[in-house]
């Protein structure tokens, strides 16, 4: 079986969850038969440029602009956007690529540029929430350019292709997959943040951004104190300059509870996610619209008690009450309760991190992800040379 080269386009390059997938696809799909050469904006993508270095994938940095709602990130993307679909187009041409791999719904530029050069193209859409002008967009435009899908759960599907003309299209579902050899609890050393933190640690890992319904986070974690005294909540995720207003939003949030550095820290984008959430005793997820939560994935495979909310295939991989708590999205109560009984309950806490981690070795591994991926592949390469 001849070898596919794929050329998968992420005009993101921020480094978070879509990129941190590429990276660890790219890299399994070596062994089964399929090379993936990356390309990424050269702004603003040093960390995506230094994972797909050190995973030794292949990659390329092009003058490509990111879909913003910041004024002159939008601006240039406005501007240049035809001259950015010639660029990518020629340069698909140039390397003889068998099939462009696009990243997100708001990614028009590569669909369009790799229907000019004549390639195939597998639209990954991962989300559940975005702009209505732009969903409608991407199904216009995927209607023209999209030789089939990959969706991130059941939700995706029926957000973006249910009752539209896309449902004549081949689609696969595949969640955003975790290496369970990585995130290993039996060989992850905890890092010194959590490690050295008296009490107990209650964690998320969370990009800060509305989506992600942090203030909710944070009121559970003022709920939670009124009756703890040794508790110490983590939030770990980047802030980009997009989102600096809901990120001093959440730090009024935080002064008007009487919170302190002491019980709640803001501690960033996190290199070491394994190790940060080793010394974590209980995860908590507050997102309010998602696909495939990849946070949650990594905390099952990394053992943890887990108190969700119920968003994406969050449902279709925890049993609440065996593999975690799931809870209504915006609902600080609710994730105070749940919260409060692992707390009460170390066994149950053991007992729910080890079932976890066993539904995502046996469906949620990476392996599991690259050969879905592989076979989708060649199924949208076998569909087109008909």
């Amino acid at each position: 079986m001849s070898r596919i080269r794929v050329c998968n386009v992420d005009e993101e390059g921020r480094f978070g969850g879509p990129e941190r997938r590429i990276v660890q696809v790219a890299k399994a799909l070596k062994q089964l038969g399929v090379d993936t050469h990356v390309v990424y904006p050269r702004y603003d993508s040093e960390k995506f440029a230094q994972e797909l270095s050190k995973a030794g994938i292949s990659s390329s940095a092009l003058n490509i602009t990111r879909l913003s709602k910041e004024k002159k990130v939008f601006a240039r993307y406005v501007f240049y956007f035809f001259v950015e679909i010639y660029r990518l187009c020629m340069f698909f041409r140039k390397h003889g690529f068998d099939l462009i791999h696009v990243n997100g719904s708001y990614q028009f530029k590569v669909a369009l540029a790799a229907k000019l050069a004549g390639i195939p193209v597998v639209w990954h859409l991962n989300d559940t929430m975005m702009d209505a002008i732009v969903k409608k967009i991407c199904i216009i435009i995927a209607e023209y350019c999209a030789s089939g899908f990959i969706v991130t759960g059941k939700r995706v599907y029926e957000y973006y292709i249910r009752g539209t003309s896309l449902e004549r299209k081949p689609y696969c579902e595949i969640q955003v997959p975790v290496d369970t050899t990585v995130f290993d609890p039996a060989v992850v050393v905890a890092e010194n943040r959590t490690s050295l933190t008296n009490g107990r640690k209650i964690v998320t890992v969370s990009g800060i951004n509305p989506t992600k319904g942090l203030e909710y986070f944070i009121e559970m974690a003022t709920n939670l104190l009124q009756h703890h005294n040794d508790l110490v909540f983590f939030v770990a995720g980047a802030e980009f300059s997009s989102q600096k207003k809901y990120y001093e939003d959440l730090k009024t949030l935080v002064s008007k509870a009487m919170l302190t550095d002491n019980n709640l820290k803001f501690v960033g984008m996190v290199d070491d996610v394994p190790s940060f959430l080793k010394g974590a005793d209980i995860f908590v997820f507050t997102s309010v619209s998602e696909s495939g939560p990849a946070a949650v994935w990594e905390a099952m495979s990394m053992g943890k008690a887990i108190v969700t909310t119920d968003v994406g295939g969050v449902p279709q991989y925890i049993e609440d009450g065996v593999s975690g708590f799931i809870v209504p999205i915006k609902d600080a109560r609710a994730l105070s309760e749940k919260v409060e009984l692992l707390l009460a309950n170390p066994a149950l806490r053991q007992k729910m991190g080890a079932e976890a981690r066993s539904v995502a070795q046996k469906n949620l591994d990476v392996t599991l992800a690259a050969q879905k991926h592989a076979s989708f592949y060649r199924r949208i390469l076998s569909l087109s040379s008909d």
